[in-house]
């Protein structure tokens, strides 16, 4: 999945986005209504019903993003930054865990397809429909057509390559945002490592990815992340999550997110590679995840991929599209959902997907849509209205490679914005400097190729601090000689003075 950033509503300075009115096709007339700002579309009481409470889930998790800086991203509830490490005590954390959410867990009830307001009602996915934020997206087109020549109209580049202006990011970072993208993994999992039957399992471990995708679309998108930068975090459940950047070209990230108890291990790596065209971009991710519970049991997925479409003029749509692969490698049990529509819609947001053992005997099939519901053999086991959403816990001091600590992102978050881009590039140059070093001594083998190579950076650093010394100096000599001329002109000698 994605995890460029977070999506939606619109809130304070930052305007992410806003969730249009959209729905599935109607006979009933559209009528005006004034509903997340959006478009106007006539909605029934149980949406109202539906959308005031995810409205409020998203402003929180908006607000993490936009109300305040990048120490204390996960949460604007400021108690939780001054919790003590016995109050986030693992064991402590779980027993409460367990008592609140997993004691009377039970599926949803309903079973009509419920559509989301922010659902695309013509090819489906996500409908980006806020003017100003798809404005500050689209205007800096010319700038990467400059940038990339005649590449993007045959999409015959890399986009992660490609330098993007600070002015279209949130003040986030790419591992931040994967941990936001894996809100639904602790209930799932801590469900299904109390399960003995294999292929129910398997069912909440597919629900447990899928079910995070609502809130995984973007439309600005975070900072990447320097080669060796850090996050962590931790959930309700006493889970302690650990990203880290372990490559620049090509970007990999790695998580690591440790179950309470040792119930699950959730695991595994985000591997980008993003292709443009002139009105659309694919977003690739060749990485791998998997969970390990307490009994041994071991299940590798994969990641779907993600297309946006009209990225220069029409309705901007964000589609999940492709396959995802589940492997019981312990039991012999595989999985496959295909997206693109089902039998039950054409829309791309539906999908159909089929469990099977080692022999190839179909054991459950599955059906729905990411943006509203699961369904498993015609009964429902995930529903957007009945989702359970857990409390995260920001870690408010890190070691110094957090994300946390970037000056590009803390002076974005001021809307220093000129600031903010000399200090991304700064970091830019640092981590492409390392990596000129790293390629040296790959290709020479030799301390001395890597000392060079040093230097060439040294001596370019001098010469650039060097002229920024002397603009200094004549910027000072001419404010120092407008000074002294000011004085001369207004000062008046003491035997005038006098005089007078």
């Amino acid at each position: 999945m994605i995890c460029f950033g977070d999506w939606g509503l619109e809130i304070g300075d930052w305007g992410l986005g806003t969730i249009p009115n959209r729905q599935s096709p109607s006979p009933i007339p559209k009528v005006k209504m004034n509903f997340f700002g959006g478009r106007k579309t006539p909605l029934t009481e149980e949406q109202k019903k539906f959308h005031n409470t995810l409205k409020g889930e998203l402003e929180e998790l908006m607000g993490t993003v936009i109300c305040h800086s990048p120490i204390d991203l996960w949460d604007h509830n400021q108690e939780k930054l001054s919790l003590t490490k016995d109050d986030l005590n693992p064991s402590k954390m779980y027993i409460k865990f367990k008592e609140k959410y997993m004691k009377n867990f039970s599926l949803p009830t309903v079973t009509d397809e419920f559509r989301p307001l922010y659902a695309n009602a013509d090819q489906g996915g996500f409908d980006f429909a806020n003017a100003k934020t798809i404005g500050i997206i689209r205007g800096i087109g010319t700038d990467l057509i400059k940038q990339i020549g005649r590449k993007i109209i045959s999409g015959d580049f890399n986009l992660t390559t490609v330098t993007i202006p600070i002015k279209v990011m949130v003040p986030i970072s790419i591992l931040q945002h994967i941990c936001n993208g894996h809100f639904n993994f602790p209930l799932y999992l801590n469900l299904a490592s109390e399960m003995n039957d294999n292929l129910e399992r398997m069912k909440y471990v597919i629900v447990a990815t899928v079910s995070n995708w609502y809130k995984s679309s973007v439309i600005l998108k975070p900072l990447n992340p320097i080669w060796g930068e850090t996050y962590e975090m931790m959930w309700e459940d006493g889970s302690h999550e650990y990203v880290e950047q372990t490559s620049h070209h090509p970007p990999c990230s790695n998580f690591l997110l440790l179950g309470p108890n040792n119930n699950y291990k959730f695991s595994g790596y985000f591997n980008f590679k993003s292709n443009a065209w002139f009105n659309s971009m694919k977003l690739t991710n060749t990485g791998k995840r998997c969970v390990d519970f307490k009994d041994g049991t071991h299940i590798d997925f994969d990641y779907c991929q993600d297309q946006y479409s009209n990225t220069f003029w029409g309705d901007f749509i964000h589609e999940n599209i492709g396959k995802v692969n589940w492997n019981d490698i312990t039991h012999g049990i595989k999985a496959v959902m295909e997206l693109g529509g089902s039998a039950v819609s054409r829309l791309s947001d539906y999908f159909e997907g089929k469990i099977t053992d080692k022999d190839g005997n179909v054991l459950s099939t599955f059906t729905g849509s990411y943006l509203s519901h699961i369904d498993f053999d015609g009964k429902r086991y995930w529903d957007i209205r009945h989702n359970i959403n857990i409390e995260k816990y920001p870690i408010k001091e890190q070691i110094k490679s957090s994300s946390i600590y970037r000056k590009d992102s803390l002076l974005l978050f001021q809307k220093k914005m000129d600031e903010a881009q000399d200090a991304k590039t700064e970091l830019e140059e640092i981590q492409r400097r390392d990596r000129r070093l790293r390629k040296a001594w790959k290709d020479y083998g030799s301390v001395e190729s890597v000392k060079k190579e040093k230097k060439k950076y040294e001596e370019k650093v001098d010469k650039s601090n060097l002229y920024s010394e002397e603009k200094d100096e004549e910027k000072n000599d001419v404010i120092n000689n407008e000074q002294k001329e000011n004085e001369n002109d207004i000062e008046i000698p003491e035997e005038e003075k006098l005089e007078e």
